[in-house]
């Protein structure tokens, strides 16, 4: 399988840009909002940082769907063990995008606190990605070590700004701290998601010439 190197990242900068624009606006309507200076009414949640259905939060979870496309055609273009382990990562992409579209760590936060989401978020990469770069390399899957590590700092970004959020709002749930720090988060795992989808777009091979 012969791999293309996708040289113009000029798609990646126009995306980060939109970020932060999307989530700077997201930003402000937050802050502003919970100061009860809300001129968007019964519509703020539609640019809140962290609101399901919101456009920041459906943001990232496009990236996390585009990605979980690409794999889906990287692993059609790949035979045997290869094909296999671009599945599992198709597999990791579906979870994501679920995760993130119902908002998985609020709802194991109401259940539990953030301990539970940091317990059951750190389990599961401290031992699925390991064994991921582990087969990619027996497999001799090409970029494998690199997929592995822009999940592990996406995994990073999400539980270790998600814990700060909390200690934030723990020292002071004052309407900016709060809006400072959830916009750090919500931007943090959008530029993280990105990353992930930049360097899967990398492995998309070539089709095969007729």
């Amino acid at each position: 399988m012969t791999t293309t190197r996708v040289r113009d990242d000029t798609w990646v900068w126009a995306l980060a840009g939109l970020a932060l624009g999307l989530f700077g606006l997201g930003f402000v309507v937050r802050w502003h909002c919970t100061r009860g200076t809300c001129a968007l009414g019964r519509h703020e949640w539609l640019f809140d940082l962290d609101a399901i259905g919101g456009l920041p939060r459906l943001f990232t979870t496009s990236l996390f769907l585009a990605t979980t496309v690409v794999a889906v055609r990287v692993a059609a273009r790949s035979s045997g063990r290869r094909r296999l382990w671009w599945a599992a990562v198709t597999v990791i992409g579906v979870g994501l995008v679920f995760a993130k579209l119902v908002s998985a760590h609020s709802v194991m936060e109401g259940l539990d606190g953030r301990g539970l989401t940091l317990l059951v978020g750190t389990a599961a990469t401290v031992v699925g990605l390991p064994v991921l770069a582990r087969l990619g390399r027996s497999w001799g899957v090409p970029g494998a070590r690199t997929v592995v590590l822009a999940l592990a700092l996406y995994a990073l970004a999400a539980l270790g700004l998600d814990q700060v959020t909390g200690l934030v709002a723990g020292l002071d749930p004052a309407p900016l701290p709060d809006a400072a720090a959830t916009f750090v988060e919500e931007l943090g795992e959008a530029l993280a998601a990105l990353g992930v989808l930049a360097v899967v777009v990398r492995r998309l091979p070539q089709p095969r010439e007729r």
